[in-house]
């Protein structure tokens, strides 16, 4: 416990443990909280997709989750148990970033490696230690804590509700949870499966006229997840239980399930915060925004969110820095956030609908569209990016510098094929540069790290330009670009948001 502690996360899930990870890497006091007695023991959210990668390599964490989890080769699309297409997941990404592909790691074992990490960095999750409410109280909010049903209050600069679609820290702060819940019924299961849609190293996505199933790889190959809806017929009955279900997906997908880990129903829910600060009071991952997992965004969008408030909140209690700086989490998360939920949304019920036009979209429209990216490299580069959240940028942010360059402010800083990946992406603010640059930024401006670069083809591949400089936030993304004949105008920005 540290009494000095200027921040409380509230929920030590991945993203909790990841904001844990980014203010400890920054040397900022927190606490972290959660009301469980210790870390789940279920697999739950199980893709990791490259943009996660990235962030993760300043940890040292990036070729654990790899080494550990398991890379799909394929995603198989079958109908009625007959297989229609395949698309090579393990190199849609070429090009794209270090990490060419995506990982599946069940969130059990996921979150065991970042606390690994983080108690490496001496901190620990208070367990079976619950928020209960918080007021401000001369400038700092006053947390009422309870543990062992003793109740205890602490000070913070600010709270971070890290703690799932129910969030506490959410209803205390009076922020509306907008949106809806999906009727239907889903389902995830994790069995050993034994059939034709199961692969070893691939996914499959399976359907039928009523309705779908995917099935992803788990846990070294020897156990399946599936995700899917219950038949319509047992949703009238209210008949949710595995025994029932069981028989009906072995029949409709022509499996054979020996056995079973875990099983859980669950109803759907598309929902985004109204506000993801209020004062002194943040939401991230699941508090902040819920929506169908169907296409293994969830937690990816739950990290990005600890990553992008991470390093915002350390400039400010670090290095001085303005606290409107914190105001950027919400322009930029925010409007993430709304565009997953309304694509994810649209998706779903496209998909899973009992109407005619959604079975003709799950029985021809959806081979057909994979058949065609099977053998289409642009239109798998073009899935790869939303799959892998590459295509993430904050075009309307209030730190994007004045920009003409090809390259623009707010965008990802590109990975440049063939380049060796010598500099950590996002371990703090960077300068990235092709020609020597003036001695007085280096005096005046020691925070920053500069990147020496190669001009290459790959390089100008990219949508580099040889003159000019790309000024790099600690979280990837491009905050300043230009000639060094403005860098009077750089130094401005600099001296605005960096130090």
């Amino acid at each position: 416990m540290n009494k000095r502690a200027e921040i409380l996360i509230v929920g030590a899930g991945p993203t909790g443990l990841v904001l844990a990870l980014e203010l400890a890497y920054r040397n900022i006091a927190f606490r972290i909280i959660d009301k469980n007695e210790g870390p789940g023991e279920s697999s739950r959210a199980m893709l990791v997709v490259p943009k996660v990668l990235e962030s993760y390599r300043k940890f040292k964490l990036d070729q654990a989750v790899i080494s550990k989890g398991i890379r799909p080769e394929y995603i198989n699309y079958y109908v009625n148990s007959e297989k229609k297409a395949d698309i090579p997941l393990g190199i849609m990404g070429k090009g794209m970033s270090a990490y060419p592909y995506v990982v599946t790691f069940p969130q059990d074992e996921h979150e065991k490696v970042l606390l690994e990490k983080l108690e490496e960095k001496c901190h620990t999750v208070e367990w079976q230690t619950t928020f209960d409410s918080s007021e401000e109280s001369d400038g700092k909010n006053k947390v009422s804590l309870r543990k062992n049903d003793e109740s205890t209050d602490a000070f913070f600069a600010y709270v971070i509700g890290c703690d799932g679609a129910s969030s506490t820290v959410r209803k205390s702060a009076d922020i509306h949870f907008t949106g809806d819940t999906y009727e239907e019924i889903f389902y995830v299961l994790d069995a050993v499966v034994e059939g034709r849609v199961i692969h070893e190293e691939s996914g499959s996505f399976s359907f039928t006229e009523d309705y779908f199933a995917l099935f992803f790889p788990l846990r070294n190959k020897e156990t399946t997840r599936i995700i899917g809806m219950f038949p319509p017929d047992l949703v009238e009955k209210e008949e949710f239980s595995f025994d029932t279900l069981k028989p009906r997906l072995e029949d409709a997908f022509n499996i054979s399930i020996e056995s079973k880990n875990w099983f859980s129903d669950y109803k759907i829910h598309r929902r985004t915060a109204e506000q993801f600060r209020k004062g002194n009071i943040f939401l991230a991952g699941d508090a902040a925004h819920i929506h169908s997992p169907a296409g293994g965004q969830g937690m990816n969008l739950g990290i990005g969110d600890a990553v992008n408030l991470g390093w915002k909140l350390a400039a400010v209690l670090k290095q001085g820095i303005d606290d409107t700086l914190l105001d950027t989490y919400e322009t930029e998360r925010k409007e993430l956030a709304e565009s997953i939920v309304k694509r994810t949304d649209n998706a779903f019920k496209m998909v899973a609908s009992q109407s005619k036009m959604s079975e003709l979209v799950r029985t021809r429209l959806v081979p057909l569209s994979a058949k065609a990216a099977g053998r289409s490299e642009w239109i798998q580069s073009q899935m790869f990016k939303v799959l892998s959240q590459l295509y993430v940028a904050y075009d309307t942010s209030p730190l994007n510098g004045d920009s003409k360059a090809e390259i623009k402010t707010g965008s990802r800083l590109p990975f440049a094929e063939g380049e060796l990946f010598e500099f950590t992406r996002e371990a703090g603010w960077q300068l990235h540069v092709f020609n020597a640059i003036p001695g007085r930024f280096n005096t005046d401006f020691r925070s920053v790290e500069i990147v020496k670069r190669r001009w290459t083809d790959k390089a100008r591949a990219a949508g580099f330009e040889k003159d000019k400089v790309y000024l790099v936030r600690p979280d990837g993304y491009i905050g300043w670009t230009g000639k060094l004949e403005s860098i009077d105008n750089l130094f401005e920005y600099m001296k605005k948001w960096v130090n």
